[in-house]
């Protein structure tokens, strides 16, 4: 039996006549990176914000490694790490400082608490500026500080809003290269938000989207790809330039379209979800081309997103 690390069943939160998040259900593995996709306004943040016990629920229920949201909101804040969009830090006090004052808060013992803190320094690349004061930070710097002070209580989920929002490619690649290497411990599981669909792609086992706070599909990229995509593309290269290859390819009929890109590849689009790789090798072959490669693309993410919520808008 697979484990859950977050368990969500039929959370609404409204705001007015607004339903932010509408009877939301979905669960997320423990030990794995979990996406959380919609547009802007789709009620991510607001899930989020439940999750992490900053706002409650107008109906439903959601546990959190195993705790209550709604009745245990100190053992989930316990079991939790939370990066939001916006830092709150001191400016006036230095990197170990702060870390140093948030494990206070977590009643850490003192040298427990130096020492983790030290330690998470120096794995989010900051052991250098453990004694520059925050307010002379970056953006990216000051990311990789909110995600130090988020693992400081060792927690088993960790809540991630929009990480890299804003930061150069660099400053994102720090970020997405730090959330990496907690996923290869599978110590804990991630919750992450984001707009940034390469790095969701990248990083992410599973992902979920979401608009007008229902969720809409839920799957790995993969398995996502596979239902959603009402056909697939494939580039063919020949070792030369085939015109029978081209004429007998666009007579097949699970072949929609054949573009000659310049003479020896050629890009081809298909009908339908089944598997055609077979058909168009047989094809070639038996109209003399000798075939160099073959390879698939898929539907991109932001395809997969964009045809997900065009569905639920049109129900």
């Amino acid at each position: 039996m697979i484990e859950s690390a977050i368990e969500v069943q039929s959370l609404t939160k409204r705001y007015g006549d607004l339903v932010a998040v509408d009877q939301l259900s979905f669960q997320v593995r423990k030990g794995t990176v979990f996406g959380f996709l919609g547009p802007n306004g789709a009620g991510k943040t607001t899930t989020l914000k439940m999750l992490a016990c900053l706002i409650r629920p107008d109906n439903g229920t959601a546990l959190v490694a195993g705790h209550n949201i709604a009745t245990e909101p100190m053992a989930v804040r316990r079991s939790i790490g939370y990066v939001s969009e916006a830092q709150g830090f001191y400016e006036r006090m230095t990197a170990a400082e702060t870390l140093d004052y948030l494990g206070c808060l977590l009643d850490l013992p003192g040298p427990q608490r130096r020492q983790r803190a030290a330690d998470l320094l120096s794995q989010v690349g900051l052991a250098d500026r453990r004694d520059s004061y925050v307010g002379t930070f970056s953006k990216g710097m000051k990311q990789r500080l909110a995600l130090a002070q988020a693992l400081l209580a060792e927690p088993a989920v960790l809540l991630l809003d929009e990480p890299t929002l804003g930061l150069d490619p660099m400053g994102a690649k720090e970020i997405r290269d730090r959330i990496l290497t907690l996923k290869q411990d599978r110590t804990v599981t991630i919750f992450l938000s984001s707009h940034m669909l390469s790095e969701v792609e990248a990083i992410c086992d599973e992902v979920g989207i979401i608009d007008h706070g229902r969720m809409l599909a839920q799957d790995s990229v993969a398995n996502l790809r596979r239902t959603t995509d009402n056909g697939m593309e494939f580039e063919i290269v020949l070792a030369q330039p085939n015109e029978a290859v081209v004429a007998a390819l666009q007579e097949t009929s699970s072949v929609q379209d054949v573009k000659v890109v310049d003479g020896r590849r050629l890009m081809i689009c298909t009908t339908g979800k089944d598997e055609v790789r077979p058909q168009i090798v047989e094809t070639v072959v038996r109209n003399g081309g000798q075939m160099l490669s073959l390879c698939a693309k898929g539907s991109s993410l932001e395809e997969i997103l964009l045809q997900a919520v065009g569905n639920g808008r049109e129900r």
